[in-house]
């Protein structure tokens, strides 16, 4: 409430001299753009800047130190960012480690060049033991489900989770090769589909959503075929999703970090070669 009122006084005490000369409505914006800077306020501040460009077009003295000052604003803003990307970092980093223990990572040199983690309660050591859903997150933290089916031929590239209350979430059809395979030893056909990215399109989320509810997967492609997750599964799923969701939020956030950063360089180094091109003049 506070700010609102000390915001609408400034505003008012903005509007109640505008009709003075140029010069005087521009140095009240100027000085309201302190204000808020001061404050910490700092898009309102940048919002009193660009107004006077706009409705003092010829307050040349002004335009040319909200201009300058735009750059002190814009200094703050982005150390702002950082320190919040750093703080946020700190707090998450340790939660994101200690879910990493409840995955095995695994990578092949021989033929891959990033790994994945892989939940624990479904590690298989790479036998296929049935008719299922696995999961895991590479090390851009993307989320992939693969959906292994053994039996006649079925060639699904689809599969759908649905719950007893009529609520589903449906991959996207997967028909290029990529990481699929399809091949038959000792008279049975054996199917493992990767759904990544989009292609996965909110499956695993659902999961995580229900995973205290039985839930229903579907094949679906030449033929459906229909069976129950089993609790581990979901689980694992569920724990995937969070990993995943971790992984990317923190990778967001290190990025953020990193523009602000460069924002900074930009505008230091425009300040020295501001200083250098007056000191040659």
């Amino acid at each position: 409430m506070q700010i609102f009122l000390r915001n609408t006084m400034v505003f008012l005490f903005v509007f109640l001299f505008a009709c003075g000369t140029k010069d005087d409505g521009a140095k009240l914006r100027l000085d309201a753009a302190r204000h808020f800077y001061a404050n910490k306020e700092y898009s309102l501040a940048k919002q009193e800047i660009d107004s006077i460009k706009i409705l003092y077009p010829k307050a040349f003295d002004q335009i040319r130190s909200g201009l300058a000052f735009l750059d002190t604003i814009r200094r703050a803003e982005n150390e702002q960012v950082i320190a919040g990307c750093d703080s946020l970092i700190a707090l998450h980093e340790p939660t994101l480690e200690a879910m990493k223990k409840l995955f095995s990572f695994q990578r092949n040199k021989e033929y891959q060049e990033t790994g994945a983690f892989i939940p624990r309660e479904s590690l298989s050591g790479g036998i296929i033991t049935g008719i299922m859903l696995r999961s895991g997150v590479g090390e851009d933290g993307v989320l992939y489900i693969e959906s292994v089916f053994v039996g006649s031929k079925q060639k699904h590239n689809q599969i759908k989770v649905s719950a007893k209350d009529g609520s589903f979430a449906q991959s996207l059809a997967v028909n290029d090769d990529g990481l699929n395979y399809r091949f038959s030893n000792m008279g049975k056909e054996y199917e493992i589909i990767r759904f990544a990215g989009a292609s996965e399109n909110g499956v695993a989320r659902f999961i995580f959503t229900n995973s205290g509810n039985p839930l229903t997967a579907t094949l679906e492609g030449q033929g459906k075929y229909s069976y129950t997750l089993s609790q581990t599964t979901k689980s694992a799923i569920s724990k995937s999703f969070e990993l995943s969701t971790m992984m990317l939020q923190l990778d967001s956030l290190k990025t953020a970090k990193e523009k602000a950063e460069y924002h900074i360089y930009y505008l230091d180094n425009k300040k020295d070669k501001a200083h250098t091109d007056n000191i040659i003049k």
